[in-house]
C-alpha cells in the first residue's frame, strides 16, 4: 500500500488532498494500490531545536516545546523496513517547511541545529529513501520544477 501521512495543520491537509486527488487522476499510470492516508499533530509545524550558527530568528521560548513532538515524528516515520517485509513500500509525507528540514538533518546524521540553513519553496518535494539495510539517500531536497515559477513561494 502507498501511505500518505499527512500534517493536521491546514496548508499541508490541502496540500494532501491536491496530491490524492493528482494520484487518482493518473488512471491507475502512478497509483496502482491501496492508498492509505493518516492525518496526525506530530508533523504540524513547529521550531525544533535551536539553529546553529547564530540566526536572527528568534521564536518566543514556548515554541521550543515543538523539539520533542518533531522528534518523535522522525523516529516513527524514518526506520528501516522490517526483516519480514518483502516488497518495497512508498510513504508521502505532507508536512510543513520547519519539520521537513529538521527531518532531512536527522536522516542524513547531519546536526539537526542545521535545519535553518536550507530554504525549502512551499509545495517544493524532498524524496528521502531508506534501504531495507538502513542506508540513507537523498535525491532531491526542495525540488519545486514541477510548479510555474511564478507560482514558487517561500515563507
Amino acid at each position: 500500500a502507498v501511505v500518505s501521512t499527512q500534517s493536521t495543520g491546514a496548508r499541508a491537509s490541502e496540500t494532501g488532498e491536491i496530491i490524492l486527488s493528482q494520484l487518482k487522476e493518473s488512471d491507475g499510470e502512478v497509483l496502482t494500490e491501496k492508498f492509505e492516508v493518516e492525518k496526525t499533530d506530530m508533523l504540524r509545524e513547529g521550531h525544533p531545536i535551536h539553529a546553529v550558527p547564530y540566526s536572527k530568528f528568534k521564536p518566543d521560548s514556548w515554541e521550543f516545546t515543538d523539539g520533542a513532538r518533531i522528534e518523535a515524528a522522525f523516529r516513527k516515520y524514518f526506520q528501516r523496513a522490517h526483516y519480514s517485509q518483502k516488497e518495497e513500500s512508498h510513504e508521502i509525507i505532507v508536512c510543513h517547511a520547519n519539520v521537513i528540514r529538521y527531518l532531512i538533518c536527522r536522516a542524513s546524521q547531519n546536526p539537526p541545529e542545521g535545519w535553518l540553513r536550507m530554504s525549502l519553496a512551499n509545495g517544493s518535494i524532498t524524496e528521502i529513501g531508506i534501504d531495507p539495510n538502513g542506508k540513507v539517500f537523498i535525491s532531491g531536497i526542495g525540488d519545486k520544477g514541477h510548479m510555474p515559477a511564478d507560482m514558487v513561494t517561500f515563507t
